[in-house]
């Protein structure tokens, strides 16, 4: 049996995978929207709103643990918040450029073979 304070452990880090990917998945949204009409903006705020509560509920564990409540605060928001929503904005905007780029070549390509059999 664990005690309470492992118990509360592993609930922090059950919800900081929760936080992980929903931060992911909004900035995959933002960098990437989906086509008029995709349901993923409302999906992004169903998905904010989680992420809140759970943020919450992080924020009543770290308490828990007698962190000042500044502390737990700054903890949350630049010990996970702010590097995992900045370095997914990073990792996705590369990936959408070199997407592109990709794209790019794939036409020009395409082009100069078509110039070619004429």
């Amino acid at each position: 049996m664990l005690t309470p304070d492992q118990n509360t452990i592993v609930y922090l880090m059950f919800l900081n995978g929760i936080l992980f990917l929903g931060l992911n998945f909004i900035v995959y949204s933002l960098v990437f929207p989906g086509p008029k009409g995709s349901k993923r903006i409302g999906y992004v705020l169903i998905v904010t709103v989680i992420l809140i509560v759970a943020t919450q509920q992080e924020y009543q564990s770290l308490l828990y643990f007698s962190f000042a409540p500044n502390e737990a605060q700054n903890i949350l928001l630049f010990g996970m918040i702010l590097p995992v929503f900045l370095i997914s904005a990073v990792y996705y905007r590369v990936k959408k450029n070199h997407l592109e780029n990709k794209s790019k070549m794939n036409i020009k390509t395409s082009r100069g073979e078509k110039n070619a059999l004429d």
